[in-house]
């Protein structure tokens, strides 16, 4: 059996391909003054609450983490733009008498350890106001709060009937409060 003939084609048909297909080919020249340009990684992503959940949904429906009977009790949001999109969500839930808290970021939805209570009544997503909703709906009260701390990103928490906005910088922080259902500022 000689094969010898063969390996020497085979290099030669993949350094052939190589080179057509521009694997092999030369590099190019660097930008005058030696600059050459780099991938920057693209920025986090951002999802709404709604996007969130539909992820969660789907994620369930493959046999990934199963919420069927939990109740949910807190949602939080992390750096939540004027539309809503946050850079992290997560939920609070009660499984029967457990606590589970549930995260969603550029990593997709984890299940992770949080020693933390719940509070006691649940939170009916659907009869809520959507956290774009209310934020473009007291617009005028938090624009001039968050242009004064010099930040457009909040951080929102979802309990007892209750939206809490907390914007935060290096100049300080203020909290707002407004009713969950109606948008309505508590005073």
């Amino acid at each position: 059996m000689r094969s010898s003939g063969s390996v020497p084609a085979l290099v030669a048909t993949v350094c052939i391909l190589c080179a057509v297909c521009g694997c092999l080919g030369a590099s190019p020249a660097p930008a005058a003054g030696g600059i050459t340009p780099i991938d920057l990684p693209e920025p986090p992503a951002v999802s709404t609450l709604a996007g969130a959940l539909a992820e969660l949904d789907l994620l369930g429906a493959e046999g990934g983490l199963n919420v069927t009977g939990t109740s949910v009790h807190q949602v939080l949001g992390t750096g939540v733009d004027r539309d809503g999109r946050a850079a992290s969500w997560a939920l609070g839930l009660r499984d029967g008498e457990e606590v589970r808290w549930l995260t969603f970021g550029l990593a997709g939805w984890q299940e992770i350890s949080l020693p933390a209570p719940l509070p006691a009544e649940e939170v009916n997503i659907t009869g809520v106001l959507s956290p774009e909703d209310l934020l473009s709906s007291q617009e005028g009260v938090l624009r001039p709060v968050m242009e004064r701390h010099g930040t457009d990103t909040v951080d929102l928490a979802l309990a007892e009937g209750v939206y809490t906005v907390t914007i935060r910088s290096d100049a300080g922080m203020e909290t707002l409060a407004f009713r969950a259902d109606t948008g309505g500022v508590v005073v």
